[in-house]
C-alpha cells in the first residue's frame, strides 16, 4: 500500500485580487468550477483576521467575509463553532445570501452551488475533499483530536454513502498547517493520532498532515489524488496566523462549488 511519503507536496499560490487567498494551483487548473483555498494574514496594515469569536470587532471581520465571498464568486458562506470532534453537517440547500454561523460542527459537506464551506484554523489542518463526478465537496477542521476521532474517515464515508461515490474518485488536500517539525506534543497525542506506531516516551514532534494522508490512502484514495501543503503556519514566515506562534487571529480554509460543472 502507498504511504504518506508518496503523496505530493503542493505550494499554494497567493491570488492577486486583493483578498489573501492561497489556492491549490493544480486544483485551480483541473477544477475551475471550484472555489478553494486557505486565507492568509495579508500584506496590509490590518491583518485579514476572519475570526468571529475572538476580541476583534465584528464589523471589520464581517467586511472581510464579504470581501472573501466576492472574491470567490459565492453568495453564501457557512461556518460553525468548532469543538475538536468529528461531527459533520450536510448543507442540502443553497441558503440565503450572507454568512451562516452554526454551533458544534467541525466539518461540512454540500453538493449545492454557491455555498462556501469554511473552517477556522491557525495551526490545525483544513482538509478539502472533492468528488468531481457527483460533484460534492467536504471541508473539515482536523486538529489532533479531530484526526484521532476519525473526522476525515467520516467525511470520506459520508460522501461514498450519501452520493454513491467511491474512494478512488475522491481528491484530498491538507492545507496550510503546523508542520511535523514544529508541532511538539506529548505521548498521548502520538498514541491517539498514530495508534499503529510506537509511542515516544517524551514530548516529540508529530506530523498531523502525514497522518491524515496515511488515513486517506488506507481508505482507498489513490496516492496521486492526495496532496499536502508545503506551507507551515508556524515556521513558514508571516503569511499565516499561528496559534503556537502566539496569534489569536484566524484564517479560514474554504471550499465550494462555484458552478456545477457541465
Amino acid at each position: 500500500m502507498a504511504t504518506a511519503l508518496e503523496v505530493r507536496t503542493v505550494a499554494e499560490r497567493l491570488t492577486a485580487d486583493g483578498v489573501p487567498l492561497w489556492v491549490h494551483p493544480e486544483w485551480e487548473a483541473r477544477f475551475p468550477w471550484l472555489a478553494q483555498g486557505t486565507t492568509g494574514r495579508g500584506r496590509g496594515d490590518a491583518p485579514f483576521d476572519l475570526g468571529l469569536s475572538g476580541a476583534q470587532p465584528v464589523g471589520p471581520a464581517l467586511d472581510r467575509w464579504r470581501a472573501l465571498l466576492a472574491a470567490t464568486e459565492m453568495h453564501a458562506a457557512v461556518h460553525a463553532r468548532q469543538v475538536h470532534r468529528a461531527d459533520l453537517w450536510i448543507h442540502r440547500e443553497a441558503g440565503s445570501p450572507g454568512i451562516v454561523v452554526m454551533d458544534g460542527f467541525d466539518g461540512h459537506l454540500t453538493d449545492r452551488a454557491c455555498v462556501l464551506l469554511s473552517v477556522s484554523v491557525a495551526d490545525c489542518v483544513p482538509v478539502s475533499i472533492i468528488d468531481p463526478q457527483s460533484p460534492v465537496v467536504a471541508l473539515v477542521h482536523a486538529g489532533w483530536r479531530g484526526t484521532a476521532a476519525g473526522i476525515v474517515e467520516r467525511a470520506v464515508n459520508r460522501i461514498v454513502e450519501s452520493w454513491q461515490g467511491a474512494p478512488e474518485r475522491l481528491w484530498l488536500h491538507c492545507g496550510p498547517a503546523i508542520c511535523g517539525a514544529c508541532y511538539e506534543v506529548g505521548p498521548e497525542v502520538h498514541a491517539a493520532v498514530n495508534p499503529h506506531l510506537p509511542v515516544p516516551a517524551a514530548n516529540t514532534p508529530i506530523d498531523v498532515r502525514a497522518a491524515i494522508a496515511e488515513r486517506a490512502l488506507g481508505l482507498g484514495l489513490p496516492a496521486e489524488q492526495v496532496s499536502v501543503s508545503a506551507h507551515c503556519t508556524r515556521c513558514g514566515g508571516p503569511d499565516f496566523f499561528s496559534h503556537r506562534g502566539g496569534s489569536k487571529a484566524r484564517q479560514m480554509g474554504v471550499l465550494g462549488i462555484r458552478e456545477l460543472p457541465s
